[in-house]
């Protein structure tokens, strides 16, 4: 028998195949904040013992910091791969295609938004945007090296450990229009941006909840990238090229217009 009825309308938002637990959320919270400062605080005696060699400059912190971070992270995916061998961690190189050319434009144009959403007040005025870091030779090529290189440290934590533990642990797909991702990728992308919370300490309002704005939405595409190349090394690009973008924009700028 044909069935002559209309079919049903897709609707926009979609929720499928979920099961909320708590605990593995309350996990991956713990796991975020454990980690990244148990990196820093590995990082800060190391960084202290060779004060003599870098005389207060703060870039070789920040990239010791990354280095712990990373190793923590992959450490920690290790103990994962046993305890939880269903999750998919994408610690791997493309299997197929690497969607790195992707990556690196969706790594300008997160730049271009950063720097907007961060220093409109001093864009629009032509002044020179505020460096809450030193402008010496040495911090800025070490800060550059660390934008470029945060991806090594979040996007293992964030992605490779997070989201692989919180696909199995809490299941589920979320699809908004044409986006279709894991409920993991929603959770893990609202730490994302709760990871930056001491902006609000330091920096002015509309600057810090900007941040949390695109970090949350960073999170989504990061994981967007992931899942296509089943592979990490796409988003460690992105998360790269938009963080040194848009501090290479400061620093031209305030090359520019000083």
């Amino acid at each position: 028998m044909t069935d002559l009825s209309p079919a049903s309308p897709r609707g926009f938002v979609a929720l499928s195949a979920f099961r909320f637990r708590l605990w593995p959320i309350l996990l991956a919270a713990g796991l975020m904040l454990g980690l990244l400062e148990l990196g820093r605080m590995i990082a800060r005696p190391i960084y202290h013992a060779g004060a003599a060699w870098w005389d207060g400059h703060f870039a070789p912190f920040l990239l010791l910091a990354i280095l712990f971070q990373a190793l923590l992270g992959w450490l920690a995916i290790l103990a994962m791969r046993r305890l939880l061998p269903a999750a998919d961690d994408h610690l791997r190189w493309p299997p197929e295609r690497s969607y790195a050319g992707l990556a690196v434009l969706i790594g300008l144009g997160m730049a271009a938004v950063m720097l907007v959403a961060d220093y409109w007040p001093a864009l629009a005025a032509q002044t020179p945007p505020d460096m809450s870091y030193s402008e010496s030779p040495l911090d800025s090529a070490g800060l550059l090296l660390g934008m470029l290189t945060t991806g090594l440290a979040e996007e293992t934590i964030f992605r490779g450990l997070l989201v692989g533990m919180l696909v199995v642990l809490v299941p589920g797909r979320l699809r908004t229009g044409s986006l279709d991702l894991p409920v993991a990728a929603y959770l893990v992308a609202l730490m994302f941006g709760l990871a930056h919370w001491k902006s609000f300490t330091v920096d002015p309002f509309y600057q810090a909840m900007a941040q949390q704005i695109y970090a949350f939405a960073w999170g989504l595409v990061y994981v967007w990238l992931m899942e296509r190349s089943k592979s990490l090394l796409a988003p460690m690009i992105a998360h790269g090229v938009g963080n040194f973008g848009e501090v290479a924009a400061v620093i031209a700028l305030n090359a520019a217009w000083s």
